[in-house]
């Protein structure tokens, strides 16, 4: 029986730990990542241990926009074991670089934005819906893209497992839909979006409340003052999850 599995997975350290740990439990036939797909060749070389792992990343580095690192920063800890499991795997990554390269040129835009924000201390909601809106106008073509090569590699291998981001429920269902067996499990829950992320949800589904939308803005760039400018990023959202999640019982951090 064909089956795909999704591991739903937040930008943190801790779920890229579970997605590795996972990996590794399940012994997948293809691993599907949400990267983009001009980085799979040198993931392959570095799996067959054709490249070290300064040079793997020197190599992704080549191929990716400014700034470099962050793109790939949420999967630092899956990537650098990817010779463990390279051997095992067959492994691809199923992000359209095309639309990778416009979505960062967006995220670029955003950052410049909420610079200007807080610099002159004033949310030009204006300026912040048209970009986020250029961003969810390309978003359907983008999906329709990487769900051809994920449901192409999921009909390829008995058992296959995609990485994906929060677009794995959209994934699940489509797979469904063209008669792939297919399971979902969300990494490091619980989980608390950050609003940029409530935000460009809120756009996908043309819910824009302009009260709404600056007080969220509002929070992005507190968001990034009090925690982006201080810390990486995967640290910098776990930081902000269990802040907003107080109430939760302390988890006891995984060892490395």
């Amino acid at each position: 029986m064909v089956e795909t599995g999704l591991l739903v997975k937040p930008p943190t350290r801790r779920a890229d730990i579970e997605a590795l740990e996972s990996v590794r439990r399940l012994r997948p036939q293809a691993i599907l990542l949400s990267l983009p797909e001009n980085i799979e060749g040198v993931l392959n070389d570095y799996s067959r241990g054709d490249l070290d792992y300064e040079s793997f990343i020197d190599s992704i580095h080549e191929r990716l926009p400014e700034p470099k690192g962050a793109w790939i920063k949420e999967f630092e800890v899956f990537l650098n074991e990817i010779p463990s499991i390279g051997g095992l795997a067959d492994i691809y990554c199923y992000i359209d670089s095309q639309s990778f390269n416009q979505e960062a040129s967006t995220s670029i835009e955003i950052a410049l934005l909420t610079i200007r924000g807080i610099i002159r201390e004033k949310v030009e909601l204006k300026e912040w819906v048209n970009i986020l809106k250029k961003s969810a106008l390309t978003e359907t073509e983008k999906r329709d893209k990487e769900f051809s090569k994920i449901l192409d590699i999921s009909r390829s291998y008995d058992r296959v497992v995609c990485i994906s981001g929060f677009e794995g429920k959209y994934i699940k269902r489509r797979l469904e839909h063209f008669g792939v067996k297919s399971w979902m499990r969300y990494l490091d829950q619980p989980y608390h979006f950050t609003p940029l992320e409530i935000l460009k949800r809120l756009i996908l589904l043309d819910r824009i409340d302009e009260e709404l939308f600056i007080k969220l803005i509002k929070e992005h760039i507190r968001f990034l003052k009090e925690y982006i400018y201080r810390m990486p990023y995967t640290e910098a959202v776990e930081k902000w999850v269990r802040e907003r999640l107080y109430w939760l019982p302390i988890r006891r951090q995984r060892p490395d």
